[in-house]
């Protein structure tokens, strides 16, 4: 991958992932106004809110390094049958 399409894949993510934190920050204000916060909204508002806050903060700290390959220790590698 050249640098400057691997630079674009970066930013994209980083990107998508403040887009996600945006939305995480509307549905939790949302969830938040609610009076009283119960029934189906408030569950799903909740439930937007903590997803897209996760999703958005592993990808704007992670960025591309999300599709790097990681070394699995010798005791959890899968036994050959």
């Amino acid at each position: 991958m050249t640098d400057a399409r691997r630079l674009r894949t970066d930013l994209s993510l980083r990107a998508s992932g403040i887009l996600s934190l945006a939305i995480a920050a509307t549905a939790i204000h949302t969830f938040a106004r609610l009076h009283p916060p119960t029934g189906a909204l408030a569950l799903l508002l909740a439930m937007i809110g903590f997803l897209c806050a996760s999703a958005g903060m592993m990808l704007v700290i992670v960025g591309h390094h999300i599709h790097d390959r990681v070394q699995v220790s010798v005791r959890w590698r899968r036994v050959a049958r």
